[in-house]
């Protein structure tokens, strides 16, 4: 696994990308979110290094498409470990991050749904850019999860049922105000508001206390983390 056929994959409905990307920190005995089948395989730059310990630990994957300026790889020839990629190579002066350039491809191959693996931690400026890339996949018609095992994040819906898989549950506004926020009475601090302010919101390190709990947000962007210990 992988090693699919790019152009069988335009026939493919579920079209769902599976990006392994830089980071600090990367638990894939922690993942939920796992690749499929049928899944595309994307390893932006030193993303390479995270399916190798995503193999030791869960079970063996190869990337389709090895993408980026590899100036943050550091391992065994590429070329020798996975020769069935298909390798895009971009200078290290460029206009997007490696892991924007994999989303970017991910969108045009017709990909609805992207699953980030890693790039949390590290430099900040990076876990930013890798986060707010939730909103640009949301733009362009499909839904994106960013995960390195131990935390996942996505955005929030008008309605979301969550599990407690992971301890604590955080809800950060993106927009500067969101509206008719609601946390219910199967979370530890069940809140309520009509208005949450980015610049000061209290609902970080919320915890859920039974099976399934539920968010509800009436306007505004948001962002739901999920986080273990």
């Amino acid at each position: 696994m992988n090693g699919i056929n790019l152009d069988s994959f335009e026939k493919n409905t579920s079209k769902r990308a599976f990006i392994f990307t830089g980071g600090s920190g990367f638990w894939p005995e922690k993942m939920t979110d796992l690749p499929e089948k049928d899944d595309i395989i994307i390893a932006a730059d030193s993303g390479c290094l995270l399916i190798g310990e995503f193999s030791k630990k869960q079970y063996e994957i190869s990337p389709d498409i090895i993408l980026g300026d590899m100036d943050s790889y550091k391992g065994e020839s590429i070329e020798k470990l996975y020769p069935k990629a298909r390798f895009v190579s971009f200078p290290p002066e460029k206009n997007d991050t490696d892991t924007a350039l994999a989303v970017s491809t991910a969108l045009e191959l017709g990909c609805k749904n992207i699953i980030i693996a890693g790039g949390l931690g590290g430099r900040l400026d990076h876990t930013l850019a890798n986060i707010y890339l939730l909103e640009y996949i949301k733009e362009n018609g499909a839904s994106g999860i960013i995960t390195d095992g131990k935390n996942r994040a996505y955005l929030a819906k008008s309605e979301n049922v969550l599990s407690s898989i992971r301890k604590y549950l955080s809800l950060i506004p993106l927009d500067d105000c969101v509206f008719g926020v609601s946390m219910d009475e199967n979370f530890k601090y069940p809140f309520k508001a009509e208005k949450l302010f980015r610049k000061r919101f209290v609902t970080v390190s919320n915890e859920i206390v039974s099976e399934k709990a539920l968010i509800t947000l009436e306007k505004g962007s948001a962002l739901i983390v999920e986080s273990g210990d």
